[in-house]
């Protein structure tokens, strides 16, 4: 086999190192025919063919020599039964001319054996034995004249005594297989006067039929061998027709293999071979397409990991390193001689090597940990084999370093905090001096108690919004938790309304919490859920015209409960559902301005039925109405738990 030519020097030595493979593999006869386990493709078809032709030759000879040699058998026995009638018939007369022209008697067998098979013998060529009336072998005579002796004859040919003495009673002769011979002929010997005077058993030589025959075994035997010979001279010629494609192909194949995208096989016709190597080649020219973009994916994603600032690191089912990427290095230490290392190994943080086990179990891990002076911020997830099936070929896990993030967020949860206290002594210096004022309400006029009212609707949503802002703060800060007992829902939303109520009178809302006399039991924090209703129900009245009316619906099945707020205000664009429930969000920022939303009510109850292990979501259209639903769990939960 050729090394391909127009290939680069490696590849050169790839294609001879994977030809050489590929011959050990032959020599080790695995993967081949267990009928010619030590020959080539071309050598098994070459053998087929040969066999066959060689079969069939060898089956139409048998035929023709079977079929000759019946028939010339059959010529030879139907001159024998004729030559032995003249023959019988001649010695008939011997017989009578014994006869005793005096008293018509004929002598004893014995006195004319000898001369009857010469007179018979000599003039036909043909072998003679004379059998007495008793049975009794007489005399024996061969077709060259010579005197035989007639038991050891009468032996050699094998006949039945019972065959002899039903030709003696017979009319007409017999045709028997004999010992040695193929055939013998049997005649009954009888006098003029009908009786008995033994048998004559002729034979003749055979030696012209074995040689006709041996002629044709041989000139069937040389039919049979030139068949043969220009059978294999056909089939050589046509296996290397056949396999030359296919070497060809193979060759093709090997040379795309080591990487020679460039390889075709030659088209020589339209027949099957030609259309395997226009598949080929087009086969070659999609695998060189796809290997291309596989190429370029491949040049986008390296140079994806190694912008990224997050440590990408790939390991196999033994947690051993197969890829990691340059900022791998910096926040693991993981460096290019590591690969092929279990993680341990190489020095990481015991909670990536946890993170990792914990992701080839579950199928994803998340874990955010403080490693020295760095906080990093880990997720692993379960590498499949891209089939579709559950098989495990490794963790890929991407670590980020959120020191910087986290200590902004808690210096600006810091400062929330801060803020809010420092913001409450004033206020509650400015909500006294307020109250102070309202006590003297008669004493003002008009304009000024207008000026009261004012104060002390801002002051109220200020107070509002510094509660929240303290409740996020202690959200981010991990103080927030749930002081968890039993409750009545039901009590808890009526609750709600009822405090609201005053406030839906004035904006001329009709708030309405339907099954007022229900009881629904669940373990919660009841006053968190009043937070939670009390924030729906407001908005609610606020985002609702005058007129308009706000429901409350409970349901209740086995495992949980589930809340309704349904509002006839103004609806909710459809792009901004999504992000609804974000901090300080406000979907109409006038209105809110007006009413006093600051856009953090939704995130903190949203926050407060997740802690409960719950879900809300929302419905809306605009000009129709939003209907909130909260979905609670019955099922106990810790009693104080954590946000």
């Amino acid at each position: 086999m050729k090394t391909p030519v127009g290939v680069p020097e490696g590849l050169r030595a790839r294609y001879r190192n994977l030809v050489a493979r590929l011959r050990r593999y032959g020599a080790s006869g695995k993967g081949r025919n267990e009928l010619f386990p030590a020959l080539t493709f071309r050598a098994r078809i070459f053998a087929a063919l040969v066999g066959i032709s060689a079969v069939t030759s060898l089956v139409i000879g048998l035929v023709l020599y079977s079929f000759a040699e019946d028939r010339l058998v059959k010529a030879e026995s139907n001159l024998l039964v004729q030559r032995s009638r003249t023959a019988n018939a001649g010695a008939s007369d011997f017989l009578e001319g014994l006869r005793d022209p005096e008293d018509g008697t004929i002598p004893a067998p014995d006195t004319y054996a000898e001369e009857l098979v010469r007179s018979v013998a000599d003039p036909t060529g043909l072998g003679v034995l004379y059998v007495g009336p008793e049975g009794r072998p007489l005399a024996a005579r061969d077709g060259q004249g010579n005197s035989l002796d007639p038991q050891k004859t009468y032996e050699s040919l094998g006949i039945e005594d019972r065959v002899v003495r039903s030709a003696q009673g017979d009319a007409g002769g017999k045709l028997v297989s004999g010992g040695e011979l193929r055939y013998v002929t049997v005649w009954p010997l009888s006098a003029a006067d009908g009786t008995s005077r033994g048998a004559l058993i002729y034979t003749a030589s055979q030696v012209g039929l074995d040689t006709t025959l041996a002629y044709l075994r041989y000139g069937i035997l040389g039919a049979i061998l030139t068949s043969v010979l220009l059978a294999a001279l056909g089939s050589l010629l046509l296996t290397r027709q056949l396999t030359r494609p296919l070497t060809e192909t193979r060759d093709a194949a090997i040379r795309i293999a080591t990487g020679d995208y460039g390889a075709t096989v030659p088209v020589t016709g339209r027949d099957e071979l030609g259309e395997v190597a226009r598949a080929f080649n087009y086969m070659a020219e999609e695998i060189e397409h796809y290997v291309g973009e596989i190429r370029d994916q491949k040049s986008r994603l390296e140079a994806v990991l190694e912008a990224t600032p997050e440590a990408i690191v790939a390991t196999d089912t033994g947690e051993r390193i197969t890829m990691a990427n340059p900022a791998a290095a910096l926040l693991l230490g993981i460096l290019p001689s590591h690969s092929g290392r279990p993680l341990e190994e190489v020095g990481v943080p015991a909670q990536v090597v946890s993170c990792v086990r914990e992701a080839a179990t579950a199928g994803v891990a998340v874990r955010e940990f403080e490693a020295g002076e760095k906080t990093l911020w880990a997720y692993a997830a379960r590498m499949g084999n891209g089939t579709g099936d559950a098989a495990n070929i490794g963790t890929i896990i991407a670590v980020r370093d959120t020191t910087d993030q986290r200590s902004l967020e808690r210096a600006k949860t810091t400062f929330v905090s801060d803020v809010s206290h420092e913001l409450r002594t004033p206020l509650t210096t400015i909500q006294s001096a307020v109250d102070l004022i309202a006590r003297a309400r008669e004493r003002l006029d008009p304009l000024e108690q207008r000026a009261l009212e004012l104060a002390e609707g801002e002051l109220q949503r200020i107070r509002g919004m510094v509660e929240e802002l303290l409740t996020l703060a202690q959200m981010d800060s991990w103080q927030y938790s749930l002081d968890v007992g039993p409750a009545d829902l039901g009590g808890v939303l009526r609750d709600a309304a009822s405090s609201l109520e005053s406030k839906a009178e004035r904006y001329g809302i009709e708030v309405r919490v339907h099954d007022q006399e229900g009881e629904h039991r669940l373990l919660c924090d009841a006053p968190k859920l009043y937070q939670v209703f009390l924030n729906l129900l407001d908005n609610g009245i606020k985002y609702s015209e005058a007129g308009g009316r706000v429901d409350v619906h409970v349901f209740e099945d086995a495992y949980h409960l589930t809340v309704r707020v349904r509002d006839s205000g103004m609806g909710i664009p459809e792009e901004d559902l999504e992000q609804l429930f974000e901090r300080f969000y406000r979907v109409d920022k006038n209105r809110s301005r007006a009413t006093g939303g600051s856009g953090l009510g939704l995130a903190i109850s949203r926050s407060i039925v997740e802690m409960h292990g719950g879900t809300v979501a929302v419905q809306s259209k605009v000009g129709v109405g939003s209907t909130f639903t909260v979905r609670l769990p019955k099922a106990p939960l810790p009693s104080h738990h954590a946000f």
